[in-house]
């Protein structure tokens, strides 16, 4: 991952761009537009000309100047392309903090089980096989555990619909799979498999296995799964598929593949885009024995954090709590007990890399705040800031920890529309402290957006519609989902922006538009500061640049 000498886009042999006709936004412009002034009254003709007074000028890779178009248009020069934005919105590229890229874009040309039923799965594996090879695997997503009885999940239920090749359902929440007879023969499982730690090889009453693979065990047969695309040409069908959202950056959290496709990528000059990638829990050793350290790399890929799981899943019943779910069926599962989640975040720090702990329910989240703050005082600070992911449900009193331990609250606001009937149901009065960000925001906590795709919807104008509304577009009022958790438009976008620029370490300063910044820039067909909350989805990208360079859009 040595920085080369890339071969540059042809789109990048341009000096320079000029941007006008529209809203220029980022966290620090995010307040109301200014109030027009009434027609025909004086400064009319003023009020039309000035709606838009700033321009942008990028030369290189950077932002070179914001002022007036008059100004810029002094200082452009020759070579300067003009992009009239006609009312758009120009923004920075926006950095998804949670993804699964290489997860992602397989997802999205699988079959997806429509209906929680029988019936369903016959016609998603009829689906699935006129699709696929004679050899290949049938692999089927959007499986919801909890919808499905005790008594259909067992190996028969799927046996019966297929038995010749291997089957394999995929949880919705990416925690569970559950495969057939064949599968669990070709991934090497059998009644003598025993549960992993943090995972669970789930039985009948009888002890015969059902082919559901709890939380870590799941790992068993998802290694066996094979692939049969490069991994390089999905991450860059994954690159071109955020393009298309306005994402321009991602933190990535796939445990394989993610690695040799970032890299030969990079090798090649093919990957217009910013990733930070994470360091698997198993893989942790391995990182120490290579020296690898968080923060290093080149201008595209970077070294993250070593990811590390306290619990499971809100819809699986596994995120573990400090009392009974309301439905009576247990306190969830700790995938890591504490005295572990210590010992490794410790000995990740000590390696010189920074941490990434998935904690969901609220004994989760203090055991992971516990176990940063005793390596903290163990031997010092991480060298660039850890963060716990999901934090879905905290008690009040963590709140405030995050910014005394210097921990970042990496959040995905769409969970919180996906997740509401279920965590109504299963955490009953508790979902006052659940998904809140405002209370995370006045405690001082610096907040990630991302969208954990494809565990639930990417897009950054979704994330900002859900933090500001707090229910679907469309929806009234009475259906916002704890509305006193709303947080404004300028912290949702310094979550989206800045903060995950910040927390990488690139060494352009990115996630604002001024001067000397960046020019990973985004181009919306709508001014996103006059449209209302509900219509945010509905703006499209028209152009994405990075570094500069055009890579997303019309003319490419």
């Amino acid at each position: 991952m040595t920085p080369k000498r890339r071969a540059r886009p042809a789109a990048s042999r341009e000096t320079g761009w000029l941007f006008h006709g529209g809203r220029i936004l980022d966290a620090r412009r995010a307040g109301p537009p200014p109030r027009p002034r009434r027609a025909g009254g004086p400064g009319a003709a003023r009020a039309a000309r000035d709606r838009y007074p700033e321009a942008v000028l990028v030369r290189g890779e950077r932002v070179e100047a914001v002022g007036t178009l008059a100004r810029l248009r002094s200082l452009s020069g020759r070579g300067v392309q003009r992009v009239d934005l006609r009312g758009g919105t120009l923004t920075p590229g926006f950095v998804d903090a949670h993804i699964h890229l290489l997860t992602w874009i397989r997802s999205v040309s699988d079959v997806w089980l429509a209906a929680q039923t029988p019936a369903g799965l016959e016609e998603a594996v009829r689906a699935a096989r006129a699709e696929a090879r004679d050899a290949d695997w049938i692999t089927i997503r959007g499986w919801v555990p909890r919808e499905w009885t005790r008594e259909l999940k067992r190996r028969r239920t799927l046996d019966r619909v297929l038995a010749d090749r291997p089957l394999v359902l995929h949880a919705i929440d990416g925690h569970s799979v559950w495969g057939n007879d064949a599968a669990l023969q070709a991934a090497g499982i059998g009644v003598h498999t025993a549960d992993p730690p943090g995972g669970t090889v789930d039985r009948d009453p009888t002890g015969e296995l059902t082919g559901i693979l709890i939380e870590q065990a799941a790992s068993l047969m998802n290694r066996a799964i094979p692939r049969r695309h490069i991994p390089a040409e999905e991450l860059a069908r994954a690159v071109r598929k955020a393009h298309s959202l306005g994402i321009t950056g991602a933190h990535d959290f796939d445990r394989t593949g993610i690695w040799s496709a970032a890299q030969e990528l990079s090798h090649q000059g093919r990957l217009p885009f910013r990733l930070l990638l994470s360091i698997p829990a198993g893989k942790l050793d391995s990182a120490e024995a290579l020296e690898l350290r968080s923060g290093w790399g080149n201008d595209r890929v970077r070294v993250g954090p070593v990811k590390f799981f306290a619990d499971g899943t809100l819809g699986s019943g596994t995120a573990l709590l400090e009392r009974e779910y309301d439905d009576h069926t247990s306190t969830g599962m700790e995938v890591m007990t504490p005295t572990e989640l210590v010992d490794r975040c410790a000995l990740a720090r000590k390696s010189g890399l920074t941490v990434a702990i998935h904690a969901i329910g609220d004994r989760a989240v203090r055991n992971a705040l516990d176990a940063i703050e005793a390596s903290i005082k163990r031997g010092g600070p991480f060298p660039i800031p850890p963060r716990i992911e999901h934090i879905q449900l905290a008690r009040d009193e963590d709140f405030p920890r995050f910014k005394a331990v210097g921990v970042l609250a990496s959040v995905q606001p769409i969970h919180q529309l996906t997740d509401r009937p279920v965590a109504k149901r299963k955490w009953g009065a508790r979902t006052s402290r659940s998904y809140a960000y405002r209370s995370l925001l006045r405690a001082g906590a610096r907040l990630l957006f991302g969208s954990d795709a494809p565990f639930d919807r990417p897009g950054p104008l979704l994330a900002l519609q859900a933090a500001l509304l707090r229910r679907r577009a469309g929806e009234p009022e009475s259906q916002a989902f704890h509305p006193e958790q709303r947080i404004g438009l300028a912290p949702a976008l310094r979550a989206h922006l800045e903060e995950p620029n910040l927390l990488a370490g690139w060494g352009t300063s990115l996630g604002r538009i001024e001067a000397g910044w960046g020019a990973d820039l985004v181009q919306f067909d709508q001014d996103l500061l006059e449209i209302a909350p509900d219509e945010l989805h509905g703006a499209r990208v028209g152009g994405v640049w990075v570094a500069g360079a055009k890579v997303f859009g019309k003319s490419l």
